[in-house]
């Protein structure tokens, strides 16, 4: 192992003991701000069975595995208002700069050959084994990246409402070519599904142009309406809030005004557009690539 290697696989490690650390106090600390209210989106069986919803907070702050049949693309989303005193929110700062360090020592490995970055990966979830193995009991799997890089959210001052909503769920279409759609299936590990999609791609016109689609899960946003800093009025904010967002108050004071949310975004259907020209069932599943619908002359759209 290259010496350079092993700095970032210390590093990586480092890094994880402290955010971990971090979190930790943190969580402590959300604990103990027991005279500060908290509301928590909850679910009807957690209405039903009065779940704590300090306590789903804490849990939300920790979620940092994925759990068992959870979806590699998913992250754990729920909205939430906790009131925190000083010592809190300045632990929440130093919890979101461990984060950010810890994202950097797994961005830098990232950097290496892909089988250097995934066994510098396994062998971090192998030395917190102790770790691992009680997410594994209450249900986890393994490290979500995504979970463990996202910021608490948190404000400086006490906004006067929060609206909280979940963003419209929708896709992204991003136009590629079939030379591109090749090197994507070549760099993917080779199985019946992958040769049998570089064969049907080998049947169509090279100069064909494709479409990589990428679902968007739905997310909450919060729109934050506080007093202006100078003079009379209002000034609004917009922020994603994936994690119950904090707020600084005092013993003796309320949550602000706010707009709740559903633990889960309803599932309105939407109306399809009369012009869509991507085809419904997708040419290439391993990497989410359709083909444009035909035009009148039964050739494929360069468009």
């Amino acid at each position: 192992m290259s010496n350079s290697l092993s700095i970032l696989r210390v590093t990586l490690v480092e890094s994880f003991k402290e955010l971990l650390a971090r979190l930790d106090t943190f969580c402590a600390m959300v604990r103990h701000d027991t005279l500060l209210p908290v509301w928590v989106s909850r679910n009807e069986i957690e209405l039903q069975e009065n779940l704590d919803m300090r306590s789903k907070a804490i849990q939300l702050y920790r979620a940092l595995w994925y759990e068992e049949n959870q979806d590699g693309r998913e992250t754990l989303t729920c909205a939430g208002i906790v009131g925190a005193g000083t010592k809190t929110l300045e632990t929440a700062h130093r919890c979101n700069n461990a984060k950010d360090a810890f994202k950097s020592a797994v961005l830098a490995l990232k950097t290496l050959e892909r089988s250097e970055a995934t066994a510098a990966l396994a062998d971090l979830q192998h030395r917190q084994e102790s770790v691992a193995a009680a997410m594994r009991h209450m249900g986890a799997a393994r490290l979500n990246l995504k979970q463990a890089y996202r910021h608490i959210p948190l404000l400086d001052q006490r906004p006067l409402k929060i609206g909280f909503t979940w963003s419209r769920q929708g896709r992204v279409i991003q136009r590629t070519s079939v030379a591109a759609a090749r090197r994507l299936l070549e760099q993917r590990t080779e199985t019946p599904q992958t040769l049998l999609e570089l064969k049907r791609l080998a049947e169509i016109p090279d100069d064909e142009i494709l479409a990589r689609v990428r679902s968007v899960c739905p997310h909450l946003r919060a729109n934050i309406v506080s007093a202006a800093p100078e003079g009379p009025g209002i000034q609004r904010r917009l922020m994603q809030t994936p994690l119950p967002v904090l707020i600084p108050l005092q013993p003796g004071e309320h949550l602000p005004d706010f707009v709740p949310v559903t633990p889960e975004p309803l599932d309105i259907p939407r109306l399809r557009r009369a012009d869509v020209r991507i085809e419904d069932e997708s040419f290439l599943p391993s990497v989410r690539i359709h083909r444009y619908r035909s035009s009148v002359d039964g050739i494929k759209t360069s468009l």
